[in-house]
């Protein structure tokens, strides 16, 4: 006898972007890429390569370390900001004094691939699009390009509490615009919450990716003395308040990092990796 599987209505939803209604998203990219004449994508489930189509005489900024391929047509480029201005800026916003810059001088269309400096997902986010305000601080070190008019510069936070303990440091990366895209990289896998007026959230203090400068950063106890102590998370939990977006990564470089480091430590003790060196 043939067996019949009941089929579910298609009113019901087996996938949904926030299926308990935290106001937590995950965060996913779309094809919608056409910005400022340049057509980008973005390839991979994680380790990404973000693909981006260069028309004849237009250029791609991006960081030092990225370049992954490119048109044979076009050429690279740098720019040291100690002369041109911005250095301090950028500096203090964690990222290089030096700007690489890929170039397009020929007659025919070009293009580039870029990729993050560590295991990474890229995380784009486009001003007057996804990002209703002209200015986001983001995690120092998570800039990786940018397309159209994009400034690259830090604030600085003199309030004890949050500059030592909220985990983004007394300097904080600050990027501002007004059309452009901003692509950052972000490890794991990434969430976006808009926060609602006076609506807080805590979260680790590594965690933080980025977020619009209408929230407000600050901290908060972890909890008891044990809790600080043992739990892995240190005395004190990072909060945000809105309104605006903010954008969380769940494996950051420095976890994964540690990560990594105990795994080689334990095979090590264990003499996994001299008998894997003898075969």
């Amino acid at each position: 006898d043939d067996i019949e599987i009941p089929l579910l209505p298609e009113e019901e939803t087996l996938i949904t972007d926030d299926p308990l209604g935290t106001g937590f998203k995950w965060y996913t990219f779309k094809e919608d890429s056409s910005k400022k004449g340049n057509e980008w994508t973005i390839s991979g489930h994680d380790m990404q390569v973000l693909s981006m189509n260069v028309p004849p005489g237009e250029s791609i900024m991006t960081e030092v370390g990225s370049f992954m391929y490119m048109h044979p047509d076009m050429e690279s480029q740098v720019e040291l900001t100690c002369f041109s201005g911005g250095c301090c800026g950028r500096v203090l916003g964690g990222e290089s004094c030096v700007k690489v810059i890929l170039e397009n001088n020929s007659s025919v269309e070009g293009y580039v691939g870029l990729t993050p400096n560590f295991p990474a997902k890229i995380l784009p986010l486009t001003f007057g699009s996804n990002v209703k305000s002209g200015s986001i601080t983001a995690k120092p070190g998570s800039y990786m390009s940018q397309l159209g008019d994009v400034d690259i510069g830090y604030t600085l936070d003199c309030k004890p509490s949050t500059c030592c303990c909220a985990g983004l440091g007394p300097c904080r990366q600050n990027i501002n615009s007004q059309n452009g895209t901003v692509f950052l990289a972000a490890g794991g896998t990434l969430l976006e919450k808009h926060l609602g007026p006076m609506e807080k959230i805590t979260v680790d203090t590594r965690s933080v990716v980025a977020y619009e400068d209408s929230v407000q950063l600050g901290i908060m106890k972890s909890g008891s003395i044990g809790i600080c102590c043992f739990s892995g998370e240190g005395f004190f939990n990072t909060t945000l308040t809105g309104p605006g977006k903010v954008w969380i990564q769940s494996m950051n470089f420095q976890k994964f990092r540690e990560a990594v480091q105990s795994t080689i430590i334990v095979r090590d003790e264990s003499g996994d990796g001299d008998n894997e060196d003898s075969g």
